[in-house]
């Protein structure tokens, strides 16, 4: 991680992989995953405004920045409409500064965007103190995907 910001919260989760039941978990069948050691973090600092600045050192480290009253679903953009997802399902007001990072490796099949979204997600429950269960964290998550990013 880097300095670029001195974080309220440290938050992470691993990537997986299916057993069985690959691609079949979209419509509601039986799988079997399991966690892999790589994981996502996201250190996540609270604003004092609306402003969301986000970047990754796994990609070009650009500061992607927009303001929680932005925040629709669209087909714009990459990676951080799943960031930017899970700030929207929490429905949060405060801005937030977040810096990914980790080991999962992007487009493997290893579920880099459910890790992405679960750091976030946690980090986001951790700093606000929402108290949301890990069942509501992974449907707030599944939600910030499905709706917010367009992705089954």
């Amino acid at each position: 991680m880097s300095d670029w910001l001195a974080p309220d919260v440290i938050a992470s989760a691993p990537g997986r992989v299916n057993v069985i039941g690959e691609h079949i978990d979209f419509s509601q069948g039986f799988v079997l995953p399991f966690a892999i050691a790589d994981r996502t973090y996201a250190r996540i600092r609270k604003r004092d405004d609306q402003i969301i600045r986000i970047r990754s050192l796994q990609r070009s480290n650009d500061i992607i920045t927009t303001s929680i009253d932005q925040l629709a679903p669209s087909a714009d953009g990459d990676w951080e409409r799943y960031v930017l997802g899970v700030i929207w399902a929490f429905g949060i007001q405060s801005g937030v500064d977040i810096e990914i990072d980790g080991h999962v490796p992007l487009g493997a099949g290893l579920s880099s965007s459910a890790a992405l979204e679960c750091a976030v997600a946690f980090g986001l429950n951790d700093l606000f103190a929402c108290g949301y269960s890990l069942k509501e964290l992974a449907l707030l998550a599944q939600k910030a995907e499905n709706k917010y990013v367009g992705v089954p």
